[in-house]
């Protein structure tokens, strides 16, 4: 009996040959390797920082911003950028605010660990500015910065007025100092930092953290009118949108239902469908199609952004258009791996003779920048970058976490992964699975080609100034 099951159980191995055999064991290593490396770099690129444990409520401030500093420090032990010299700078300053945080303001204190932050010089690795605002009482108004002026883009009914004019100066400084006032406080690329520095400008907390007291703020209107007005701050609203200053120039977006908008002549392609993650239209007075990919993950429209990937593929290449239009300007990033198999098939769609334009901001940040990097590589001589200069390098780090301190409420975050999109990552617990195992993006440049910011006349009018210059290319009236 036990000889008949013997028989049995080990007929697979004298019915199949041993290098069969072998071959199986050797892709369940290969797999099994893979996964327990899968596992080990979400590990390691991701770590979650444990909140203080056995802390009791605060009794003081000081103890308050103690406490803060302690869970602060996992910035130091994580962030994977920082050289033996930063790190030694970051310790300075944190013992230095140690020292001094009990006498600051909750908006000194906050900005003070900006600071600190932005030691690391790091775009990815910075305080969160809209987390940083939304506690404070701010000004009933909103700016945003629209190459090299500053518009009021919100304003609440009582002062809807003021929506379009220029803000020149806060408390008699000229507004574009002020504003670099808080550059020191993050770091990164100007063109980044000028899509969310706005927001501390309708914080009169934050700006009496950077010497500026009175918040008399002087508008010049396009009609010539220069006025001073001076604005009661309103307190906070729980639960309200948070958005970049950079996002104001989506009508609709707005932090609660009664704010207003500045609303433009004309709606122009990338103020339709704001509330789409990711839509495409032909153009089929340009043979094109202008695809707009504003986030690198799933919208709200039912639709997965991996299966849109799929589909817009297909699509626009059933299509065959000479031209493709790929607008990034308010993609922030998300998942890169999602969007590759779409990125680096534009210039094959359009074929050798095809052009790809890739529209850029200074909010093109993260994910978004390497979709740009994705397509040039893939067809460098086909693609073009049309509008302004990209919210990052092309040397960062990314991954990592956000945290939030105990008693502030100030959003830390550290990075874990590099990314080089000139030279390419090495290091396999220092370039993200991505970045190394699955698709190494590597461009000389991603420099703009055709300059063509969103300047105020141009977005009031309903005009885009980089979809007028493309058209102006491809109908032959440069």
């Amino acid at each position: 009996m036990l000889a008949s099951a013997l028989r049995v159980l080990t007929a697979p191995f004298r019915l199949i040959p041993w290098y069969v055999w072998l071959a199986a064991a050797a892709v369940l290593a290969w797999l099994g390797r893979n996964i327990l490396l899968i596992i080990a770099t979400i590990i390691a690129f991701h770590p979650i920082p444990v909140p203080p444990i056995f802390q009791g409520e605060p009794e003081t401030i000081a103890e308050a911003r103690a406490q803060d500093l302690r869970h602060f420090h996992h910035v130091r032990r994580n962030e994977r950028s920082m050289d033996d010299d930063m790190k030694a700078r970051f310790d300075a300053a944190v013992d230095a605010l140690e020292a001094e945080a009990a006498d600051l303001t909750d908006a000194e204190f906050q900005l003070a660990l900006a600071r600190v932050q932005a030691i690391i010089d790091n775009g990815h690795s910075n305080g969160s500015a809209t987390r940083m605002v939304a506690s404070f009482p701010r000004l009933p108004v909103r700016f945003t910065w629209l190459d090299g002026e500053l518009r009021v883009m919100r304003a609440l009914p009582d002062q809807q007025a003021l929506l379009g004019a220029e803000l020149t100066h806060v408390g008699g400084i000229p507004a574009d100092e002020a504003m670099m006032r808080f550059r020191d406080a993050f770091g990164g690329v100007d063109a980044s930092f000028v899509t969310f520095a706005p927001l501390f400008l309708d914080t009169p907390d934050y700006l009496a953290a950077v010497g500026i007291t009175d918040t008399t703020l002087r508008l010049r209107f396009d009609d010539g009118r220069v006025e001073e007005v001076s604005l009661s701050p309103v307190e906070p609203v729980e639960g309200a949108n948070r958005y970049y200053s950079g996002d104001l120039v989506l009508p609709n977006w707005r932090e609660t239902d009664d704010w207003l908008s500045v609303r433009p002549a004309a709606e122009p392609l990338y103020l339709q469908h704001t509330d789409r993650g990711y839509w495409f239209q032909a153009l089929p007075d340009m043979d094109a199609v202008y695809l707009n990919l504003a986030r690198n993950y799933d919208d709200e429209s039912g639709e997965s952004l991996p299966d849109f990937v799929i589909r817009a593929g297909d699509e626009i290449a059933a299509m065959a258009p000479s031209v493709i239009i790929v607008d990034q300007r308010m993609n922030g990033g998300g998942d890169l791996t999602i969007t590759e198999p779409l990125m680096s098939r534009l210039g094959e769609i359009v074929g050798p003779d095809g052009r790809v334009y890739l529209l850029t901001s200074g909010s093109t940040f993260s994910a978004g920048i390497v979709n740009l990097a994705m397509a040039k590589e893939a067809a460098p001589e086909q693609v073009r970058l049309v509008g302004s200069e990209i919210g990052d390098r092309l040397q960062f780090w990314a991954e990592g976490w956000w945290f939030s301190l105990p008693n502030s409420g100030f959003r830390a975050r550290y990075s874990t992964g590099f990314y080089d999109l000139q030279n390419g990552c090495e290091g396999l617990f220092i370039c993200p699975w991505g970045s190394l195992h699955i698709f190494p993006v590597i461009v000389d440049d991603l420099d703009i080609d055709i300059p063509a910011p969103m300047n105020w006349d141009d977005y009031v009018a309903g005009r885009d100034p980089a979809m007028e210059a493309i058209r102006a290319i491809e109908t032959g009236d440069e």
